[in-house]
Order: C-alpha cells, then sequence, then structure tokens
C-alpha cells in the first residue's frame, strides 16, 4: 500500500470547481481545502491516486505540497 501524502491539485477552467471536486473524491483523494479565488484544491492521496487524478478532465496540474520554513522571527539567516 503506498503512502499517503499532501497534493496540491491545480484546475484548468475547462469545468467548474465542484465538478471537479467530486470527481477528486471519486478517484479517492481526500479533499481538505478548496481554494476557489486561485482554483486550487488541497488533500490527501496516494501516488496511484495522484496518478488517477492527473486523468481527470479539468485538471491542470497535480504536484506534492512542499514544506516551506521561514525560520524564526528577526532571524539574520535567510534561505
Amino acid at each position: 500500500m503506498s503512502k499517503s501524502k499532501r497534493w496540491n491539485v491545480t484546475k484548468s477552467g475547462d469545468r467548474s470547481l465542484s465538478d471537479v471536486k467530486k470527481d477528486l473524491e471519486e478517484a479517492g483523494f481526500s479533499v481538505d481545502q478548496v481554494h476557489e479565488e486561485i482554483g486550487v484544491i488541497t488533500g490527501v492521496g496516494s501516488e496511484a491516486v495522484a496518478k488517477k487524478l492527473r486523468a481527470i478532465p479539468g485538471i491542470a496540474d497535480v504536484s506534492p505540497e512542499e514544506k516551506i520554513d521561514i525560520g524564526p522571527p528577526d532571524s539574520t539567516d535567510t534561505w
């Protein structure tokens, strides 16, 4: 069984976000947040699920969510 991880799914302009969300859930994707303003849905699924998502009409991109650490406040260290 594949390990689940977080994904960012970006829709194309071809279909409504609600229709895309429904298809994602039917493919086994556990939707966490829907960002209507930018056309992105975040959630959790395995690599196999992510592969299925890429084949859904109206999906422009499926990318793993990357962890970002900007460091402590007032730090002199930069990237």
